[in-house]
C-alpha cells in the first residue's frame, strides 16, 4: 500500500511538473520555416529566437529547437533586400503563437532591392520623449526636415533611420503616444528602427523581465540586427530595471551578450559595425578618469564586455539618454556618438541643456567608410557651431565663445582678428549662453520644474587683443570640412 501511495504521489508530482512546464514552454519546441524572395529560398540568413542563431540552408530553410520561453522568431535582414514594413514598423520578426505544440512553422518573405544599398544614409534621432499633445507638431516638423534633407541631398541613395530610445516621455499616460509617434516618424518616408529607452519601459512591475511588455507590443524584440550594404547594424537593450520606483542601471544581460557573440560570428573581421543603444557606454567622467563619479544610470556598467566583442571590427556606437551631444574616440576602431535629444530641453526650449539646437545625426555610408554631421532642424546642414560676442558668456565675459556641438579631438577651432591668425581657441567647460539665459528667463514657465542648463565640454574661447576688432572663427571638422562665422566687436 505504501508503495502504491508513493507511486501515485510520483505520478501526480510528475503531471504537475509537466503542466507547469507546458504553461511556461520549458519543454523543447521546434520552430521551422523558410526565408524566401518571390518563392525562392534565401540562403545564409540568420534566424533567431533571441537565444540561439541558425542560418538558412541553400533552399532558405531553417529549424530551431527552442527550450526557452520564446516570444519571437526573427531574422537579420540581409543586404540587397528591402526592409519589410508593416504598420510603419520594420517587420523582421513574428510573434510565436503561444500554443503548446511540438512544432510551429514561421516563414519570412523578403523583396530584392531595386537599388544598391552599398551607399546609404542613416538618420539618428535620440530622445524624442513626447509628454504632451502640443509637442507632436514639433516631432512632425522634425520628420518633415528629414524628408526635405533626403530629397535635397540624398535622393539617389537609400535612407533609413534609428530612434535611440525614449520614444515617449510617460509610458503610463493613456492613450499611449507610441502609435502617434510611429505614424509621425513615418512622415519621413524612410524605414525607422527603434531602440528601447528607460522611458519606454513599464517601471511599475516586479522585475526587469516584465518591464518591456508595452514596448514589445508595439516594436517586438528589444535586441536584433540587420545589414545595409557593407554595414552590420546591431540594436541592443542596455537598460536593467531594478523594480524600485523608476530606477534602472545601464547593463547588458548575459543572454544578450551570448546572442551578440553568435551574431558577430556571422560578420567578417574588419567589417564596419554599428551598435545602437539608449544609455551611452562611456561618459565625460570616464574621459577624465573620474571613475567613481560615473552614475550607474548614465553609463553601460559592463561596457568592457561589449568593447571586447567589438575589437575585431571597425565599430561605431550610437546612443542618447544624456540629453547632450558628445563624442568619444575610444580607440582607433571604436567611436561613440552620444546624440543630443530631438526634444531639446524636453520641448521647453530651442536648445538642449548643452546649447545644441534641436536636431539629429546624419551618417553617410559608402562601402565600409562613414562620414557624419549634426543636422539642426530648420537650418542648413552647414550650421555646425554658434559664435558669441564679448559680454554674452557666463564666466567668460571678456571673451568670444564658440559652441561646437559635434566636436571631437580631431577638429580644429581657429580664430582670426582683423585678418591675423591668432591660432586655436581654448577649450573649456562651461554653460552655453543661449540655453543658460533662456533658462534664467523662462524657468518659471517650464512644465518640468527641475530643468535647467548643463555644463558642456565643447565650448571654446578667445580674448580679443584689439578693441572693436573684426573676428572670424574657422571650425574644421573630422573630415576636413571648414565652417566659418564672423562678427564685428563693438568698441568698449
Amino acid at each position: 500500500m505504501k508503495h502504491k501511495i508513493l507511486l501515485f504521489s510520483y505520478i501526480i508530482f510528475s503531471s504537475v511538473c509537466l503542466i507547469s512546464q507546458a504553461q511556461n514552454r520549458i519543454l523543447p519546441k521546434r520552430y521551422y520555416g523558410k526565408v524566401v524572395s518571390h518563392g525562392k529560398g534565401i540562403p545564409n540568413v540568420p534566424v533567431t529566437d533571441g537565444i540561439q542563431i541558425v542560418l538558412t540552408d541553400t533552399q532558405g530553410k531553417y529549424s530551431i529547437l527552442s527550450t526557452t520561453v520564446s516570444e519571437y522568431i526573427y531574422i537579420t535582414i540581409p543586404k540587397g533586400f528591402d526592409i519589410p514594413m508593416k504598420d510603419n514598423r520594420p517587420a523582421f520578426y513574428k510573434k510565436v503563437s503561444g500554443n503548446f505544440t511540438k512544432k510551429e512553422r514561421i516563414d519570412f518573405e523578403l523583396v530584392h532591392s531595386t537599388h544598391s544599398d552599398k551607399r546609404h544614409i542613416m538618420i539618428v534621432w535620440a530622445d524624442p520623449q513626447v509628454y504632451f499633445d502640443e509637442e507632436m507638431p514639433l516631432v512632425r516638423e522634425a520628420a518633415i526636415d528629414v524628408k526635405q534633407l533626403i530629397k535635397s541631398n540624398y535622393s539617389d541613395v537609400p535612407a533609413y533611420g534609428i530612434v535611440c530610445g525614449d520614444i515617449i516621455g510617460n509610458i503610463q499616460k493613456k492613450p499611449s503616444y507610441f502609435p502617434a509617434m510611429i505614424d509621425t516618424i513615418a512622415k519621413t518616408e524612410i524605414p525607422f528602427f527603434y531602440v528601447i529607452g528607460n522611458h519606454d519601459m513599464n517601471m511599475d512591475v516586479r522585475s526587469n523581465e516584465r518591464a518591456r511588455t508595452t514596448y514589445k507590443f508595439y516594436f517586438g524584440p528589444t535586441y536584433y540586427s540587420f545589414n545595409r550594404g557593407d554595414i552590420h547594424y546591431i540594436v541592443l537593450d542596455d537598460i536593467f530595471a531594478i523594480a524600485k520606483s523608476y530606477l534602472y542601471v545601464g547593463y547588458l544581460s548575459e543572454q544578450q551578450l551570448q546572442w551578440l557573440e553568435q551574431d558577430l560570428k556571422q560578420v567578417q573581421r574588419g567589417t564596419t559595425v554599428v551598435v545602437a543603444t539608449h544609455i551611452p557606454t562611456y561618459s565625460r567622467e570616464a574621459r577624465h578618469k573620474e571613475w567613481s563619479e560615473e552614475s550607474t544610470m548614465k553609463v553601460l556598467n559592463n561596457r568592457a564586455a561589449l568593447y571586447e566583442l567589438l575589437k575585431p571590427y571597425n565599430a561605431h556606437i550610437f546612443s542618447g539618454h544624456e540629453h547632450y551631444n558628445e563624442n568619444y574616440i575610444l580607440s582607433d576602431s571604436l567611436y561613440e556618438h552620444v546624440h543630443a535629444p530631438l526634444s531639446t530641453l524636453f520641448w521647453q526650449a530651442p536648445w538642449a541643456c548643452d546649447g545644441t539646437p534641436g536636431g539629429y545625426g546624419v551618417y553617410e555610408f559608402d562601402g565600409s567608410t562613414v562620414r557624419w554631421y549634426y543636422k539642426c532642424i530648420g537650418k542648413d546642414k552647414s550650421y555646425q557651431f554658434e559664435l558669441y560676442p564679448i559680454g554674452k558668456n557666463p564666466g567668460k565675459e571678456n571673451a568670444i565663445v564658440a559652441n561646437v556641438w559635434n566636436y571631437d579631438d580631431t577638429w580644429s577651432v581657429k580664430w582670426f582678428e582683423n585678418g591675423v591668425d591668432r591660432g586655436e581657441m581654448i577649450r573649456y567647460t562651461g554653460y552655453d549662453p543661449n540655453i543658460y539665459n533662456y533658462c534664467t528667463e523662462n524657468k518659471s514657465k517650464f512644465k518640468h520644474k527641475y530643468l535647467g542648463a548643463g555644463q558642456t565640454e565643447h565650448l571654446f574661447y578667445a580674448i580679443p587683443l584689439i578693441d572693436g576688432s573684426h573676428i572670424k572663427v574657422c571650425v574644421t571638422d573630422h573630415f576636413g570640412n571648414t565652417y566659418t562665422k564672423e562678427l564685428k566687436q563693438t568698441k568698449q
